[in-house]
């Protein structure tokens, strides 16, 4: 009878963990730069429109390669006609040695139009579709609806909305005007 009892229990514990191990990888972020899909954890920033720069801060061109499996903190700029559309975050999944600009985009982060960042494009980029330009916390929350409570956030006057959706993170700041000042969309990636 212990027996029994110590195998039903082992049992309960493995589908416990292998359902743990499980969980919905959530749907790739798909974000619209000047009108062209860009899918998070899939595109490189060569899938820019034509048109673009890429630069790392300083407005240093990216010359050389990243390494096999290997992610990068630095952040590359994508300009066109001088304002800054966003800032890609890249990673290289592959064994192979990529250059910068065919590395995979794992994050990506914009702000809008503000006073405090008056280089920033307008309307630059749709998250899934949603323009978050001008929006406040109620719209994006209407707007967002689709996806897990977002957990809310506050640092002095500004709040944050932040979004799960298994492996992918958005997250939404607000300025001191109450509209979205950032938007930040990013992939859960191994970071060795």
């Amino acid at each position: 009878m212990k027996k029994q009892i110590l195998v039903c229990f082992c049992t309960i514990i493995l589908i416990a963990a292998c359902l743990s191990g499980c969980g919905d990888p959530g749907t790739p972020p798909v974000l619209t730069v000047d009108g062209k899909d860009i899918t998070l954890g899939d595109s490189t920033p060569t899938n820019l429109p034509e048109g673009f720069e890429c630069t790392f801060a300083g407005n240093y061109l990216p010359i050389g390669s990243m390494p096999g499996n290997s992610w990068m903190s630095d952040l590359l700029s994508a300009k066109k006609d001088n304002e800054t559309y966003a800032y890609l975050y890249l990673y290289n999944p592959t064994k192979n040695e990529v250059t910068y600009l065919r590395a995979t985009i794992y994050k990506i982060s914009f702000r809008m139009n503000s006073e405090d960042a008056s280089y920033w494009a307008v309307n630059n980029i749709l998250v899934n579709g949603i323009n978050f330009y001008g929006m406040n916390i109620d719209e994006v929350k209407a707007a967002m609806q689709e996806y897990k409570a977002p957990s809310e956030s506050s640092y002095g006057d500004r709040t944050s909305l932040i979004y799960e959706d298994g492996n992918y993170y958005y997250t939404i700041r607000f300025g001191e005007n109450g509209l979205v000042d950032e938007v930040q969309v990013e992939m859960t990636i191994p970071k060795n």
